[in-house]
């Protein structure tokens, strides 16, 4: 009897299982091998309770990496050849599984499930083999602490890819990320020029906080570079909003994209001309097919993650938006400042995992305001302490930016079309006050024009691909 048996006998009940599960998903893969490719990376042969299975899936994978027609056939002479084909039950248990599901439209789903039995067989087994070695008289407490720390990392951790990588593969990645730069960014564009020379484009696996206070444009500054990299760059983006629904998201965009007002829009009071304009901006949208959105209320990190994952996998994914990250569903932590912590670090593993850069929307605290009232100034800057309910976030983030527009404190006429964007930490580079445009009627920022170029509208649109040279 294995250690891993005795720990669920010593628990006093059966380990975690779905062996019904395991039998339906090896049946679906069989049956339709088509959804091998969806769902071959997603569980490893010690995630099957029973031995058989983990056997077969083991020899399944093998000929998906081989590029080998899956049928009963093919499975039993793989298995034959190891000298495991009675241990896998034979052809006959094969020929049940194929029988047991008409097709492999719910591997995924069963997938899931194997999973999360596995998960649960793994720490019971963590977990009794900490109380075995606490319970021994010689047991020193930290040595058994350690052991179980490092235990329940590795178990977090299961999931995440190695991270350990040979120098010439990266080597190579490098040598093909500066090819790349010759002819533009190595990262993903924003459409904000000032900020594009800056960053080189936003980096893959960085986590970007974009914060302000409330009213300042945090969500209509994400919406312009959502809208900037997908319709004029072609680039997948997500945008997870946990404040708008998704019909209010796009209205925003076709507003800004077609250069008409929203509350003209909503009330559809429209002259002809702007009537016009809408078609040609939908048009733009949908062609691009690039922008993705997500609009529910209830979103936690997991779930984002496995969104963010299924999408990547699907079409491919190049830059991730939430707005904003306070409003995400947490655990079950008391300290707000933990719950909130354990979000951006989350986003941080996110942006990592997928090697793509993450925007995580936040709220500033009243600090700013509280300093300018003490100064009597209207010009008190934003700083990374100002980032509400938790430190960890500054600590997590990349990048740390704030929005800031001079006529929310100034009201003076000649600051209406003014805003900047702080860039107040950059880890890998240099840090800068980008001056942007703000068209409030449009709910927009543009690159900063000086009034005495600047068109009726107050700024230069998003513009066509043709306009930006791709």
């Amino acid at each position: 009897m294995d250690q891993e048996q005795e720990n669920y006998e010593y628990s006093g009940r059966a380990a975690p299982q779905a062996v019904e599960a395991e039998v339906f998903f090896l049946g679906g893969v069989m049956q339709d091998p088509n959804v091998l490719s969806d769902v071959v990376s997603l569980l490893d042969p010690d995630d099957f309770f029973q031995e058989r299975h983990k056997i077969i899936w083991e020899a399944l994978q093998r000929l998906s990496q081989f590029n080998t027609p899956i049928d009963v056939v093919t499975l039993s002479n793989a298995l034959e050849t190891e000298n495991k084909l009675e241990a896998a039950g034979g052809r006959e248990y094969l020929l049940k599984l194929i029988e047991s599901v008409a097709s492999g439209a719910n591997a995924r789903y069963h997938a899931e499930i194997i999973q999360k039995k596995a998960v649960m067989r793994r720490l019971i087994n963590v977990s009794t083999t900490a109380i075995r070695e606490a319970q021994d008289p010689t047991a020193e407490p930290d040595d058994v602490i350690s052991k179980l720390e490092g235990s329940v990392m590795a178990l977090a951790e299961k999931q995440v890819k190695n991270s350990l990588r040979p120098a010439s593969e990266v080597v190579q990645e490098i040598l093909k990320a500066v090819e790349m730069r010759k002819d533009g960014f190595s990262g993903c564009p924003t459409g904000f020029t000032d900020l594009d020379r800056l960053t080189n484009g936003l980096q893959p696996s960085d986590l970007i906080i974009l914060a302000g206070r409330p009213g300042m444009g945090k969500s209509a500054f994400a919406l312009t570079l959502a809208a900037n990299s997908s319709v004029n760059y072609g680039k997948h983006v997500a945008f997870f909003s946990l404040e708008m629904g998704a019909e209010q998201l796009m209205q925003r965009i076709i507003c800004s994209l077609a250069g008409i007002e929203l509350s003209k829009f909503r009330s559809g009071h429209l002259n002809q001309d702007e009537f016009a304009k809408l078609p040609g901006a939908a048009s733009r949208i949908m062609q691009s097919n690039t922008l993705y959105v997500d609009d529910n209320l209830d979103l936690g990190i997991m779930e984002l993650l496995s969104k963010c994952r299924s999408l990547k996998r699907k079409v491919g994914l190049d830059l991730v938006i939430v707005d904003y990250l306070q409003l995400m569903k947490t655990g079950k932590e008391e300290n707000r400042a933990v719950a909130v912590g354990a979000i951006s670090r989350g986003l941080k593993v996110l942006a990592k995992d997928l090697k793509i850069p993450v925007i995580a929307l936040a709220q500033l605290s009243r600090k700013t305001e509280e300093r300018a009232d003490a100064a009597r100034s209207i010009k008190a800057r934003p700083q990374l302490s100002d980032l509400r309910e938790s430190g960890s976030i500054e600590q997590d983030a990349d990048m740390v930016w704030f929005i800031e527009r001079p006529f929310y404190r100034s009201h003076d006429e000649a600051d209406k079309n003014k805003a900047q964007l702080l860039v107040a930490k950059h880890r890998n580079g240099a840090t800068a006050d980008i001056d942007l445009t703000w068209i409030p009627q449009y709910t927009r920022f543009d690159n900063y024009i000086p009034e005495e170029e600047a068109g009726p509208d107050g700024g230069m649109g998003f513009g066509s691909v043709d306009d930006i040279g791709i």
